[in-house]
């Protein structure tokens, strides 16, 4: 039955359902209790006739509404858990394993059958031609030591964090999670959508376009870590770069550092804080730790969470590679129990439309001023800091004055590979099968169509050749042999 295709590998009490295929019944059906679907009440597959309207009429208030709603909603707390209800999906890690995996497979060893590849360096693979000379972020040799079996080697033969069953590897700081629906999951799992062996087929056959199911959401959520003790810094976008700009605009560059001290002691003053340590500028040389002044905030400016022993227990040694890594990178301090966990970026993006709705936010101290603040509705209901948060919005509206898309980028995820003049639409409109830099092959930017701007549809010429995964990355991204 479909029940036995989803991995809710989130659910800590779970820890033995963290397969692909359960091995009972009792084990599914628990599972599946503690699934949290997309709460009522935040417009989620509600109007949609109204909401293709709106697109197709470029009603940016009515987009820009429920944009803001389903942030909230997919933020919400799951009961009886002090995690966000994407928590309890199923994520990519589970999604794209063999269909025969081992039920008390939960670790990650170094001996995986194909190189690690970062989320940044997956976004490279697909970008040949638009990625800008990124910093380099090695292991630090106390976190392979305490953690060997979170370790794996990327195709040049470096040691690289490997993936999680909670947290996958984004290559630098951030804490990625990529969390699927239940349908999506299905979807995936049930037409073996896994298998690079099933897009072959498709597109052997001629297959225009991979359909996927209309309750399919896919999200991409990154942390920051917070030491309990202290004050920690993050670096913070105030449009740094203008769009013009072609070069690197990763985090590691922003002029702007606040700290976050959880205990409130010093919200409201000003710290000196160290931000960087033992990352590599792209030549290899090394990047010079950051010193800095940096207004405090507390950790209730945030949605956050303390981990807690429960959690530790249950992560994998990749995960806690991962936590380790990220904190060490940040501010030289190993990560543990009663350390905290603060979301600095998200995507979210659903096919309730054909065309999909693609709406990505990040965490501001101005989180009122700017083109971003737009149309942020009442939500009285919503729990959580949602409004101290920015949002970009990419649907299917007619293209502006110049035929163009208008700029659609959150500065943390995609500043660390592309450049700043570029839309989340053109780029998730690309994806299929097969994936290269070579013409009649999907990637971002390729020979056939380089406008990172262009509007470009399932139906223009230049993706015709490739057989598309309906607006998704991750299916080419993290097929499997």
């Amino acid at each position: 039955m479909n029940t036995t295709l989803y991995q809710f590998s989130r659910l800590r009490s779970l820890a033995l359902c963290v397969s692909l295929a359960f091995t009972s019944a009792a084990c599914a059906e628990e599972t599946r209790d503690h699934y949290v679907p997309f709460p009522d009440g935040y417009g989620y597959m509600e109007n949609r006739e109204a909401l293709q309207k709106a697109t197709d009429n470029g009603d940016r208030k009515v987009i820009r509404e429920h944009a803001w709603s389903l942030w909230a909603g997919i933020m919400q707390p799951a009961p009886g858990l002090d995690w966000p209800l994407w928590y309890t999906w199923p994520n990519t890690y589970g999604a794209f394993q063999p269909g025969a995996a081992d039920p008390k497979a939960t670790a990650q060893p170094a001996a995986a059958a194909a190189p690690a590849r970062s989320i940044t360096a997956r976004n490279r693979d697909n970008a040949p031609h638009v990625n800008t000379p990124a910093p380099i972020y090695p292991v630090p040799e106390r976190v392979k030591k305490a953690f060997p079996l979170g370790i794996c080697t990327d195709p040049k033969g470096k040691h690289t964090v490997c993936d999680g069953k909670t947290f996958v590897n984004n290559g630098d700081i951030m804490i990625a999670t990529e969390s699927l629906s239940k349908e999506a999951m299905d979807d995936i799992r049930s037409r073996q959508l896994y298998l690079k062996d099933t897009l072959t087929r498709e597109h052997e056959a001629g297959t225009p376009m991979i359909e996927v199911s209309d309750r399919f959401v896919v999200t991409k959520h990154m942390y920051w870590p917070v030491s309990a003790s202290g004050v920690s810094p993050l670096p913070v976008w105030h449009n740094d770069y203008k769009p013009e700009y072609t070069g690197y605009a990763g985090y590691e560059t922003w002029k702007t550092i606040v700290g976050i001290d959880p205990s409130g002691k010093t919200v409201g003053s000003e710290q000196e804080l160290s931000f960087l340590f033992g990352v590599k500028r792209h030549d290899g040389t090394p990047m010079p730790t950051r010193r800095a002044r940096a207004r405090v905030h507390g950790i209730e400016d945030f949605y956050y969470h303390r981990v807690t022993q429960r959690d530790w227990d249950n992560f994998s040694e990749a995960d806690k590679a991962n936590l380790n890594a990220a904190s060490n990178w940040s501010y030289n301090k190993d990560f543990g129990v009663g350390d905290y966990l603060v979301t600095v970026a998200m995507h979210v993006n659903t096919k309730e439309l054909d065309s999909w709705t693609l709406q990505s936010v990040w965490w501001s101290d101005r989180p009122d001023e700017g083109q971003y603040s737009k149309h942020r509705p009442q939500l009285p209901q919503a729990k959580g800091p949602w409004q101290h948060y920015l949002l970009t919005d990419s649907y299917a509206v007619p293209p502006n004055k110049d035929g163009k898309l208008d700029i659609a980028v959150n500065p943390y995820i995609e500043g660390v590979i592309h450049p700043i003049a570029t839309s989340c639409r053109n780029c998730h409109v690309r994806a299929g099968w097969p994936t290269g830099s070579a013409a009649g092959q999907a990637s971002y930017q390729n020979p056939d169509c380089p406008g990172l701007l262009d509007y470009l549809t399932p139906k223009s010429g230049c993706l015709q050749e490739i057989t598309l995964t309906d607006y998704l990355w991750i299916i080419p991204d993290r097929a499997i042999d």
